[in-house]
Formats: structure tokens, C-alpha cells, sequence
């Protein structure tokens, strides 16, 4: 097991009015929680702080921080930390450094003053900035608008390698939309290209539904079924991008023992087992009727029914989807009056002409991502488990865990469990929550399926 340590790096705060100012933080700051989730385009930090109104030298003599540099908002930070297992967190330099987003629980005692600092990536004040909105028209496969978006428009350099390639062209003017916006109305009707289902389908017609979030490492984007596509078996699972999954383990005992194969235990869980079938079936996470119109031909279409069966619609997680008996196969939301993607499309390059003769060229497929990603978005998040783990900063959101819970039997520790809560769990939110002394990472875990599947 780890031990329980975080060794700030790097905590530098700068000036606004002058930026050649900075204060090394590191001396008091009693607590951090780093956030990241695959539902947010930013990395978020959150620090407690400890002034004691000397940290930085001011016309000879010495003045509190909230002084000296005012943490009135953006200001630039420098942070770094590190875990006891040398897996370092790096957020500094022109690229990776975080912004100050809110100053608050400011409280002054005679010694000392302490206020909380919410730190952001920059790209989330980027983003608001009117002067940086979607305006242009933005063609070609909808990962590499995603990529362009990031470049040109919230103008970072950060790494963009976790993309997953989208199948077919598509066109849209930006509207004026803001950069995350856009990048979330695209995320919706995407399909990746070179995936198939657990039953061997191709990808067009049964996959849809993207993730768009940030990382310490950079962006992402991945399909939602590609998260979960690993291959191997028991304690040798491999993720889609090549990397070993890591495997925790609940053994019901109070020494550090670790059964051999596992990387850790998990020293705390809570796994949501009921689930809200009434609530999936309103939500037609299970099985939609689609209603279409045409607005070249002027008709409907209301014969487009997705239901998922045992095997499942795309990739799933575990071994088994829930069983709903007789009302298994049904069809429980109907989607109304939603319109083809037909009509005018601008496409760089064309002129009015051959925008007409487009004009009945579907965009994108409404049938083959419609239903698709709104049952995969209820899907995939139908199971959820908290836990609690020695500090690990290698993990993050988007990574793909084992999780094994134990049967309790004579007192012994039985592996390769049967409790239909072990196995895949995809990281949808983590948080890496410390001091000097001790240091845990909780993750929110999601899946679709029970059991414990082979690659």
C-alpha cells in the first residue's frame, strides 16, 4: 500500500498588476482537492489557505497575500504536486497553468487569515470570451472540428492525442456559440470509425455519443463505447489505448496485506446497487420510438424503433445487462417531430449552386445517432460506485479500473469473487484530496452491466 504523503512541487501565485511578482504558496496551504471529471472541459483545483501576514516584502515591510497579490480573479498559478509513489500532477508553465477562478470563505483572526482558493485551466475563462466564439463555417470529420475549436478558437497547445476519429463529413456554422458549447452540441451525434459492438456490429446504426473533458495530461474525446472496449482476462486487463488497468480490492480485513495481482486496496466503497428502472424507462434508456420529418420530401417517418436486447447495443462494461422480463423489448419514449438534418448546408467552398444541389443530402444520420446516443448516455451510467484509495496520481477521468469486492466466507479473503459488483468500472469523477500527511483519491465509478466480463 502507499504511503500516505503529498509533496507539493510547485504552488506559485501571480500578479495581476505586475506579472513579475509571484508568491510561493506552498508554506500555507493546509489541504488541496484536484478535481477532474469526463462531464467537465476543466481541470478544477480547490485550495485551503493559511496566512499569517508575512508572505511577501512590500516597501520594507511584510504584508498578507490577499494584500500583496489581491486573488481578485485570473491570476496566474503554478501548480505541482507529486504522490508517494512518484506519479507527479504538472499544471505550470504557458501551457498547463491554472487560473484563479473565486476567492472565498475569506476569515481574519488576530494571527492569521485563511480563505479558500478555486483554481481553473485557463480555457474555461477562454471560453466566455466573446471575441473567441464559434463563428466561421466548420467542415470535415467532426473530430477534427473539435481539434480546430481547440486551436483556433480557445487557442491552446494543449495535447489532444486521446481523440477518437469520427466517421463522416459534417458541416455547421458556429452561430456565435461559445467553444464548449459547440464542442458539447457536436459530442451528441458523433460515431467513431473503427469500433464495433460486443456482437460484432459495425459502428454506424448501433454506436453514438461522445465525451468531451480536460485532464492534467490535455484534452479528450473520446466515443463512449471506446472507453470501455478492453481486452484480456482476470487481474490482466488492457484498455483501448494499450495501457494495463489497474486492479483495487476490498478484503474485508484491517491489515495492509495486498493478495498478489492487485494494485491496492480500496480502503472505503459505496456501490449504488438499486437501480431506477422506473426513471430509465422514462427517460427511454432501454428503448425509443424515433419520429422523423423530412423537410425536403414533407414526410414522417414513425417506424424507427432502437431497443436494446440481452447482448446490448454497443460495448458493454460487465456480463450482463439488467433483465426486465416482460417488459424487456419495449419501447418506452417516443421522440417527436425531430427534424433530418436536410436543408442549405454551408460547406466551405461550395457556391449557391452546389449548396442546392445539397439541399437533400442529409448532414448527419438523425436515425443512426438519435436514439443511439440517448440510450448509450442513460446506459453507461446505469451502475455507480464511490471509493476511496491510497493517493494515486497516474489515474484519471476517462480511465478504465477493476474493481473486486469480496464474499465474506470463514474469514478469509475469496479471489476471483463472484459479488456481481466486481469488475470494469469506468473513472467519470475523481478527486485527489490531501496534505503533508495524508493523502486519498476517491473515484465516482460508472458501468452499464453487472459481473465481472473478459475482455
Amino acid at each position: 500500500m502507499s504511503k500516505d504523503s503529498l509533496t507539493f512541487k510547485k504552488f506559485e501565485i501571480y500578479s495581476n498588476d505586475d506579472e513579475s511578482s509571484s508568491v510561493d504558496l506552498r508554506g500555507g496551504t493546509p489541504r488541496i482537492e484536484y478535481r477532474e471529471s469526463v462531464f467537465l472541459p476543466y481541470v478544477v483545483v480547490e485550495c485551503h489557505i493559511v496566512d499569517t501576514g508575512n508572505a511577501v516584502l512590500v516597501d520594507d515591510r511584510y504584508v498578507s497575500v490577499l494584500e500583496a497579490i489581491k486573488c481578485q480573479g485570473v491570476e496566474k498559478v503554478d501548480f505541482a504536486i507529486e504522490d508517494s509513489l512518484g506519479n507527479k500532477i504538472n499544471l505550470d508553465g504557458d501551457d498547463y497553468h491554472l487560473r484563479v477562478a473565486a476567492t472565498s470563505e475569506i476569515s481574519t483572526s488576530f494571527k492569521a487569515t485563511t480563505f479558500k482558493l478555486s483554481l481553473v485551466s485557463p480555457e474555461a475563462f477562454d471560453n466566455l470570451v466573446i471575441e473567441n466564439e464559434c463563428r466561421n463555417a466548420y467542415g470535415g470529420k467532426i473530430s477534427d472540428i473539435v481539434k480546430l475549436i481547440i486551436k483556433n478558437n480557445l487557442k491552446s497547445t494543449k495535447e489532444t492525442t486521446n481523440f477518437d476519429v469520427t466517421l463522416d463529413t459534417f458541416n455547421q456554422q458556429g452561430k456565435s456559440r461559445k467553444p464548449f458549447d459547440m464542442i458539447l452540441d457536436l459530442q451528441k451525434i458523433c460515431i467513431p470509425e473503427s469500433v464495433q459492438t460486443d456482437s460484432g456490429k459495425t459502428s454506424k446504426g448501433h454506436l453514438a455519443g461522445y465525451l468531451f473533458w480536460q485532464t492534467s495530461e490535455g484534452w479528450n474525446f473520446k466515443s463512449l463505447d471506446n472507453l470501455f472496449k478492453f481486452s484480456g482476462s482476470y487481474l490482466k486487463y488492457i484498455d483501448n489505448r494499450g495501457r494495463a488497468i489497474k486492479n483495487y480490492i476490498e478484503t474485508k480485513r484491517a491489515d495492509n496485506n495486498i493478495p498478489s495481482g492487485f494494485t491496492d486496496k480500496i480502503l472505503h466503497y459505496r456501490v449504488h446497487r438499486t437501480i431506477d428502472a422506473l426513471r430509465q424507462f422514462e427517460t427511454g434508456a432501454f428503448g425509443t420510438l424515433l419520429e422523423t420529418w423530412d423537410p425536403i420530401n414533407c414526410s414522417y417517418d414513425k417506424t424507427n424503433s432502437v431497443i436494446t436486447t440481452e447482448e446490448g447495443n454497443g460495448i458493454r462494461a460487465g456480463k450482463n445487462l439488467p433483465n426486465f422480463g416482460k417488459y424487456a423489448g419495449k419501447a418506452t419514449k417516443r421522440i417527436a417531430n425531430k427534424s433530418k438534418a436536410k436543408g442549405q448546408t454551408v460547406v466551405y467552398g461550395d457556391n449557391i449552386e452546389q449548396q442546392v444541389e445539397k439541399t437533400d443530402k442529409e448532414n448527419y444520420s438523425v436515425d443512426d445517432v438519435t436514439q443511439q446516443a440517448l440510450q448509450n448516455y442513460k446506459q453507461k451510467m446505469n451502475m455507480s460506485a464511490e471509493i476511496v484509495i491510497p493517493a494515486d496520481f497516474s489515474l484519471h477521468a476517462g480511465d478504465l479500473i477493476y474493481c473486486e469486492f469480496q464474499e465474506l466466507s470463514s474469514g478469509k479473503t475469496i479471489l476471483s469473487s463472484n459479488n456481481r459488483d466486481s469488475g470494469i468500472y469506468m473513472i467519470a469523477d475523481l478527486c485527489h484530496f490531501g496534505n503533508r500527511s495524508k493523502t486519498f483519491t476517491g473515484l465516482h465509478l460508472v458501468r452499464d452491466s453487472y459481473g465481472v466480463k473478459n475482455g
